[in-house]
């Protein structure tokens, strides 16, 4: 079985010499810029275990980034979920998250690293722990050749997924999953849940990340890859951060190339109907997005076709093209909200345009204003028609009883890898298509929008047999999903990864 690499690798001494425990731990303080006991000499890393040190309580690793310790309150985008951790810090060097890693005094257990904090769900909740906030660590380190030949893009955890586009696209390059919000970390996505309806790609940003550098439970920086560690390196994809503090990413990139986008307006009679003609539609292109008015069996369908190799959006498809993208930008900002003073400008038959240039960045909203929420759901495409049937009839039901509907339905298409790449969670079937149908609103706090939601689970988990994300979907109880136990270090599982533990 493969071993993890780790970046403080030494080699091991004879039997009379330190153990190898004392050499790693010494390597890693030295990563860190810590005076150790350690010496070096004739090519070997001399060191002393820590219980032989004379000092009895060893100097602090140095921290040098952002420290809050004040007991300030910090809360996720959608302002729904807030939380006092005992420590807040804002890492500025791969050192930095070993000084916190190993320092529980420091640092209070358990540690939680946090990019946007764009999850609707209490992932950002880690009240008395330590949470770390990796969106200084943002440098888009260069374009190279891995071992397999493959162009990849080095990256630091805390870059944002819109600048990550801008730097490619300048260099004629970009990655496949280019969903429309831009705010999201390198980092929460390479070892989280995400989906889009991509062009000759997945949908999900894991499926392209060839390597990771993290911060273990001791302290000590690791690599894994799929060229050398592949069964290791899929668990770690899966485990939302619970392994550890994932600082560098590998993504694998491609020349850039144009979208075509058919727009097209379909209503139904029938929940099957809508469900027949969303599937044939599917068949008829590349990618394809589409978003319901399930009340009244109405669907805005965007069929993407790959329009060979280009780095912008041409200037015939302009200014159209940005009204579409500013007006798709205020609905996702407002949760799909009727805006009385907007209207969203007719969508042309057909548009050329660079994908890249419709991720968008959002800007923090405040209390009172319309937000996005959301529920994630992972179906098999070919449950489409009964996922529809029935969400249909729970609805329309719900809303004669207390008059709520979501304001709309996006549904995301997805291609799944073999289970070998990922192993577990969402897209872990193995080779097929997974489709989401994800109920969207606008006022995360509205009591009938929870109260539908948290009925909907039911319907969604447990008699549709659909796939929950710890991150995407709301209310969840243990009954409705599973993390692998094995994915799991203590030091960075927060109370509400644990209850799903198993």
């Amino acid at each position: 079985m493969n071993r993890p690499r780790t970046m403080t690798d030494v080699p091991l001494l004879d039997s009379t010499g330190p153990s190898r425990r004392a050499v790693l731990r010494a390597t890693v303080a030295a990563v860190a810029g810590v005076t150790t006991a350690a010496m070096v000499s004739g090519g070997q890393v001399l060191a002393t275990e820590p219980d032989a040190v004379a000092s009895p309580s060893p100097a602090p690793v140095p921290y040098q980034g952002l420290l809050e310790n004040e007991g300030h309150a910090y809360q996720n985008w959608g302002l729904t979920h807030e939380t006092r951790p005992a420590v807040y810090v804002e890492p500025i060097s791969y050192a930095d998250v070993q000084a916190v890693v190993v320092d529980p005094i420091r640092f209070p257990s358990p540690v939680s690293s946090v990019g946007s904090m764009l999850s609707v769900t209490r992932t950002v909740v880690n009240d008395g722990g330590t949470l770390l906030c990796t969106l200084k660590l943002d440098e888009i380190l260069g374009v190279e050749t891995d071992a397999a030949g493959r162009s990849v893009v080095r990256v630091q955890a805390g870059c944002r997924l819109k600048k990550l586009h801008l730097w490619l696209q300048s260099r004629g390059l970009e990655i496949p999953y280019q969903a429309e919000i831009g705010d999201a970390t390198v980092g929460s996505m390479a070892a989280g849940d995400t989906k889009d309806s991509s062009l000759e790609g997945p949908g999900y940003f894991s499926a392209g990340v060839v390597a990771v550098t993290y911060v273990d439970e001791q302290g000590t920086l690791v690599t894994l890859s799929d060229l050398v560690d592949d069964k290791a390196f899929a668990e770690f994809k899966c485990s939302y951060g619970l392994s550890g503090v994932i600082v560098e990413c590998l993504v694998e990139v491609r020349s850039a190339r144009l979208c075509r986008s058919r727009f097209s307006v379909v209503t139904e009679e029938s929940p099957e109907a809508l469900a027949a003609t969303i599937r044939r539609m599917h068949d008829e292109c590349d990618a394809l997005f589409v978003s319901v008015k399930l009340e009244s069996l109405r669907g805005v369908c965007d069929q993407r076709f790959s329009a060979g190799p280009g780095v912008m959006t041409p200037a015939a498809s302009q200014p159209v093209f940005d009204e579409i993208r500013r007006s798709r930008r205020l609905s996702i900002q407002h949760g799909d909200a009727p805006h009385p003073t907007v209207k969203s400008p007719p969508l042309p038959h057909g548009i050329v345009y660079s994908r890249a240039d419709m991720v968008n960045e959002y800007w923090r909203p405040k209390g009172d204003e319309p937000r996005l929420d959301f529920q994630y759901y992972e179906h098999d495409l070919s449950n489409l028609g009964r996922v529809i049937d029935e969400s249909y009839a729970f609805t329309n039901q719900f809303s004669k009883e207390h008059g709520f509907s979501p304001h709309a339905w996006v549904i995301y298409f997805v291609r799944r890898l073999p289970v070998t790449k990922k192993p577990h969670g969402l897209y872990s079937d193995g080779p097929g298509i997974s489709v989401s149908f994800d109920p969207i609103f606008s006022n995360p706090v509205d009591p009938l929008w929870q109260q539908f939601a948290k009925a909907y689970n039911q319907v969604a988990i447990h008699s549709l047999g659909g796939r929950a994300s710890p991150i995407q979907t709301q209310w969840l109880t243990p009954a409705d999903l599973t993390i692998p136990r094995q994915l799991a270090r203590t030091r960075f599982t927060t109370k509400y990864y644990a209850q799903f533990l198993g």
